[in-house]
């Protein structure tokens, strides 16, 4: 077989990879109108990567337009339905900051918070390094916006992240408690009654503290966490078991 010569080869591969890639172009008749359309078509057809070129050469040919504004939300909205969860939070925040006195800027919070929620791993002993910044933004829609169509639903979901972060620390504590390093187990369980309360973890949280610390022989913090299991759950099982092992201050 005749071999082609490796730079014909090379230039026959450009050309096949040119050709491959399709990149977005106006005619240069469109009005704003017409080209903001193409582009919402784009995405309904739910090719999200040509739209989100076909938003990006909007902008820069319409700076000025009235849809310039939703077409940089359409852009998050689009690498968000396209599962690029980093790009998206990324984008909405960006908006948030570029557009403070928007009046969509109660639904970029929201699905910046989507969009770092998405970011988190399916198991709580990974790295939740993007609950924070999902808690934020939920919390930006409830709290700043209050009659925002989407204020109950962030709220929702930031109760359900911020639970995550509970059972998180709860796993790290349960940890360190099996293995008998208390020291290390009680600034977890701390953190639970300080940072998570009313999430359903407090009392096994407290109760946990307590034991901890009696097993530390630090007598006084023991009672001191069976007066708190006395007063927030006086019916108790577990208040029952603290009071009989520890004693009360």
């Amino acid at each position: 077989m005749r071999k082609i010569p490796w730079c014909f080869a090379l230039l026959l591969a450009i050309s096949v990879a040119a050709c491959q890639k399709k990149t977005f172009k106006f005619t240069g008749e469109e009005t704003d109108a017409d080209a903001i359309q193409k582009c919402i078509t784009l995405s309904e057809k739910k090719k999200y990567q040509a739209a989100v070129e076909c938003l990006e050469i909007f902008k820069s040919r319409f700076p000025d337009s009235q849809y310039a504004l939703d077409a940089e939300l359409t852009i998050a909205d689009n690498y968000y339905n396209k599962k690029d969860w980093i790009l998206a939070a990324e984008t909405y925040n960006l908006y948030a900051r570029l557009h403070p006195n928007s009046p969509k800027l109660d639904y970029a919070y929201y699905r910046a918070g989507l969009a770092y929620e998405k970011q988190l791993p399916k198991t709580i002993d990974r790295d939740l390094s993007s609950m924070n910044l999902s808690e934020e933004n939920f919390a930006a829609v409830f709290r700043r916006f209050p009659a925002s169509p989407y204020a109950e639903q962030a709220k929702a979901k930031y109760d359900e992240v911020r639970s995550r972060g509970a059972r998180k620390n709860m796993y790290v504590g349960g940890f360190y408690f099996k293995n008998g390093q208390y020291r290390a187990a009680i600034p977890r369980y701390l953190e639970i009654l300080q940072e998570y309360p009313g999430l359903g973890y407090d009392e096994s949280a407290l109760y946990h503290t307590a034991i901890a610390f009696d097993r530390l022989g630090d007598e006084e913090k023991a009672k001191g966490a069976v007066a708190l299991m006395q007063e927030k759950f006086p019916d108790s099982k577990k208040t029952q078991v603290l009071v009989k092992k520890i004693g009360v201050p």
